[in-house]
């Protein structure tokens, strides 16, 4: 392969499409399971949010970028030294496009949420014959959990803008996400307990709920922390950081339907988590893939630590809000392990460069790993696979995180009624 030669736009759509389908199969299966008409009234109107949250992304990535170059908050592509490409600023903080048409996006549908859109659609199907709507207000007590997801969010999306600009060093990036989960952890109104795992119930003469209290709270601390991290060091690859999200968050709103699906009518606390998580998930899964359309190899733009920071932040609310962390750690399995495998440069046990990226060889266009190669996913695939371009080491890596998710799933399938 020659170091300029570049995918032609249809492989480079065709590839996005594929992602695309891979990611949408499950979450559609999951809606038509979906009995409550209310329910399916509710999620369709989020899946119409999303779709317009994605076109106003892909439209508005661009002009973002465009405005953060002119301020010189760009970069060069490292892993294209020695090419024209290679020298050509590409802005960064592309994310920052895609966190505000996200919280757009849920501020939209809660309003349409905190009114029963119900009564909306049978006036409209009416022809406007029975002389006006009446906006019945549904119940306040998930506007609470919601407004603070909805403010944690907000406060990582504008913490990762500041790093971005201002380049903050990692040890202090650990722990931002405990300041920005703040409100999520003031205005937590959920249980503090935990279901036992059966196991433990008999090995050790555990009850079937334990209640953790602040060590719940602790817990939900260190999970936003790795979550946010973890998609922030899985980097580096064009494409990486929004594909990974994709996958991640279709992955887990399947999960959420399938469980809606599920526990329609025997459970309906839990129904009502997975039914919030969904609310979250979709937008999420929308504006990445547009942010996608910009940043999939070759790159145009840079998500920027705007955008990992965000966006793992979403799935921390989501895991957590919604009661299934479990199986949000299942779906984040190579972020599990790249973030383990990554603490000895992290802290500094072994030397750590600022960039932890392979090495580019403008002869053949080929990545391959360093001959200290630095302690991370990327390098190991390189290791472990052989030498290739960097658009082969993102489908390689992404199509990791499907067969996590597919694991996850298969994991969850196997322990019911054993584990818990």
């Amino acid at each position: 392969m020659e170091a300029d030669s570049m995918p032609s736009s249809s492989t480079r759509n065709m590839q996005l499409g594929i992602l695309a389908l891979v990611g949408g199969v499950l979450p559609a299966f999951g809606l038509f399971q979906i009995r409550d008409e209310k329910a399916r009234l509710l999620l369709a109107t989020s899946a119409l949010v999303s779709v317009c949250g994605f076109l106003v992304t892909r439209w508005l990535v661009p002009l973002v970028g465009a405005k953060t170059a002119s301020r010189g908050i760009c970069g060069k592509d490292l892993n294209k030294r020695g090419t024209p490409m290679g020298e050509r600023p590409i802005p960064e903080a592309g994310g920052l496009a895609v966190g505000c048409v996200f919280l757009l996006c849920i501020i939209c549908f809660e309003l349409l949420h905190y009114y029963d859109i119900g009564s909306l659609v049978r006036w409209l199907g009416s022809g406007f014959q029975e002389g006006g709507v009446r906006l019945e207000q549904t119940s306040d007590a998930w506007l609470v959990d919601y407004n603070a997801a909805m403010a944690t969010i907000c406060f990582m999306l504008f913490l990762g803008f500041a790093d971005d600009v201002l380049d903050i060093r990692w040890r202090v990036k650990l722990v931002l996400p405990f300041f920005a989960a703040l409100p999520l952890l003031a205005a937590y109104s959920g249980g503090t307990g935990i279901a036992v795992p059966k196991p433990l119930q008999t090995w050790l003469g555990l009850p079937f709920y334990l209640e953790l209290g602040l060590l719940y709270k602790l817990f939900m601390v260190m999970l936003v922390i790795f979550c946010t991290n973890s998609i922030n060091i899985l980097a580096g690859v064009n494409g990486l950081e929004a594909g990974q999200t994709f996958i991640v968050a279709c992955a887990t709103l399947g999960h959420n339907l399938l469980s809606v699906a599920g526990f329609a009518a025997t459970a309906p606390a839990v129904r009502d988590g997975h039914l919030f998580s969904a609310y979250l998930m979709m937008p999420l899964a929308a504006t990445t893939m547009g942010l996608l359309v910009h940043n999939w190899y070759p790159s145009r733009v840079f998500v920027g630590d705007t955008f990992t920071y965000f966006a793992g932040m979403t799935l921390a609310v989501a895991g957590i809000l919604g009661h299934f962390s479990e199986t949000m750690l299942l779906f984040l399995l190579p972020q599990v392990f790249n973030f383990v495998y990554s603490l000895p440069q992290l802290f500094k046990i072994v030397p750590c460069p600022r960039h932890r990226l392979p090495v580019f060889d403008p002869k053949t266009g080929l990545l391959r790993p360093k001959d200290q190669p630095d302690w991370n996913l990327v390098n190991l695939m390189l290791q472990l696979f052989g030498n290739c371009n960097e658009n082969t080491l993102c489908i390689r890596i992404l199509a990791l995180q499907v067969l996590s998710c597919v694991a996850g799933f298969g994991i969850r399938w196997l322990l019911t009624g054993i584990y818990k």
